[in-house]
């Protein structure tokens, strides 16, 4: 087990995909994330993953956040969306740095974000409750997409 080292957090951009809008953000133990070819693959993936149904509830306001992780073993996608108003669907994928246009689906079986990913999804319930849940019913979903993180955590 290695010591804690902080690892950068950047908002990279808002992808709008079908009907869609993905707020992506990046992690990585180095100094920057570069992974071109990764991220190519990962837009290519994103219509799939967002078909992806989970065992409660699939209503949604087709808003949503992905975080890529450059760690210690390869990159892990970390794709998650609002559910039933208030809940967090996940769905975490993997692609070592050998193939990292080949990703393999690792939630499912109790594996939860890491302490990195933790920061991002804070800080997306903290936006998500302030301007979405206590304006109900006049949720501002522009104002939640324009609210991003930048940090070293």
């Amino acid at each position: 087990m290695d010591k804690y080292r902080s690892r950068p957090i950047k908002f990279k951009e808002t992808i709008e995909i079908n009907d869609w809008r993905i707020k992506v953000y990046t992690i990585t133990k180095g100094e920057n994330f570069y992974h071109p070819e990764f991220y190519k693959s990962v837009k290519e993936k994103l219509p799939g993953w967002l078909s992806l149904k989970n065992s409660f509830n699939n209503d949604n306001s087709n808003i949503g956040f992905l975080i890529l992780h450059s760690g210690n073993e390869g990159v892990f996608s970390v794709m998650n969306w609002w559910v039933g108003e208030n809940m967090l669907n996940t769905h975490i994928f993997f692609s070592d740095y050998r193939s990292e246009g080949d990703f393999k689906q690792i939630s499912g079986d109790g594996l939860a974000p890491c302490v990195w990913e933790l920061e991002v999804i804070y800080h997306e319930k903290k936006s998500w409750t302030e301007n979405v849940l206590k304006k109900l019913p006049d949720a501002d979903y522009d104002t939640y997409i324009l609210d991003t993180i930048n940090t070293n955590v």
